[in-house]
């Protein structure tokens, strides 16, 4: 995250629940970063809806738990496509937030070959 931050800065920026919110928070909270706090699986999906109601560059942080919780999401970025919309997923193998369990990640299935 703290490389990330100079390129974060004139971006509106949705973070998943838990340990990249608090990560993010810790680095340097932002009155343009929305942290979703209590919603696993949405911030993908939250992203997306601003990208498509505001002129305004969007980034969403997404942790590989949360977006297999959500998967349709991908489907529905995949189409609509919005230039303005950038979905980025921490891949750690593991539901960080619920005790490091690990995710399908860890097996057969690629976040990379899903996108």
């Amino acid at each position: 995250m703290t490389l990330l931050q100079d390129s974060l800065q004139e971006n509106l920026v949705v973070c998943n629940i838990g340990l990249p919110s608090q990560e993010l928070y810790k680095i340097n909270d932002r009155s343009n970063y929305f942290y979703m706090l209590g919603s696993m699986g949405l911030a993908s999906s939250i992203g997306l809806g601003l990208s498509i109601s505001i002129d305004k560059n969007v980034i969403s942080i997404d942790g590989d738990g949360s977006v297999l919780m959500n998967m349709n999401t991908l489907a529905t970025i995949g189409n609509r496509a919005p230039s303005n919309y950038t979905l980025l997923i921490v891949d750690n193998g593991s539901y960080g937030s619920t005790g490091d369990q690990k995710t399908f990640t860890n097996e057969k299935t690629s976040l990379k070959e899903v996108a």
